[in-house]
């Protein structure tokens, strides 16, 4: 079993639900049995590796960790995960990724091979980079991630000349714009758009089929 893309899953769970913090997954394995999981909760609540350590309790000593994310070594809303993670005795981690966090970076996983436990990093990182990119961005230049959607014919428009069209794009894209404004934090829409489609601007991630209730509209 590929227990870091387990954590990888779990990690996806917490996009758009825990900002300004990273959303981050992890597994605790013992004896290639899972004994605890876990993804970062809102802000204030514990992050994924303590959860995945309460819930293997006394299991985690001597067991492996797979988390996402370099675990934090230093005090914000909660202690620690670096910690909790030498505390429970777990005795090896792997990390997908270190924190781009000048607070974290590397200094999580030397604590942690300061303490003798065995830290492995780079597992799936690309795809655990990809989950973090808009924390990154924003963590290291303190500016935002904007992801712009837009849907345009092949000759570059985006609506018909009288405005009477309805969609360009497919029920499978607007799901997809679904799930992006369920990722992200706000969302902009230019005032024209606002006036004549009145869109919801909500996030509507469960999509019913076309033309029943429920079903995705512009907005």
């Amino acid at each position: 079993m590929d227990y870091m893309e387990q954590a990888l899953s779990l990690a996806k769970l917490a996009l758009g639900q825990v900002s300004p913090n990273p959303a981050v997954g992890a597994v605790v394995v013992r004896n290639d049995v899972v004994a605890g999981q876990g993804y970062t909760q809102p802000p204030g609540l514990w992050h994924a590796e303590v959860l995945a350590l309460k819930q293997a309790g006394d299991q985690a000593r001597g067991g492996t960790m797979y988390v996402t994310l370099e675990p934090c070594c230093h005090y914000g809303r909660t202690p620690p995960c670096s910690q909790a993670i030498i505390a429970a005795g777990i005795t090896e981690i792997h990390l997908a990724m270190l924190d781009a966090n000048p607070l974290v970076s590397g200094r999580g996983k030397d604590e942690l091979e300061r303490e003798g436990i065995k830290v492995y990093v780079g597992e799936h990182e690309a795809e655990a980079i990809q989950i973090n990119e808009a924390y990154t961005k924003f963590i290291t230049t303190g500016m935002p991630f904007v992801t712009v959607k837009f849907a345009v014919s092949l000759d570059g428009k985006i609506a018909t000349k009288s405005g009477d069209s309805k969609w360009i794009s497919g029920g499978e894209a607007r799901r997809y714009v679904h799930n992006l404004r369920y990722a992200t934090d706000a969302i902009m829409a230019g005032v024209n758009t606002v006036l004549v489609d009145d869109p919801q601007l909500t996030a509507r991630c469960v999509v019913a089929r076309e033309g029943q209730p429920g079903s995705s509209r512009s907005g």
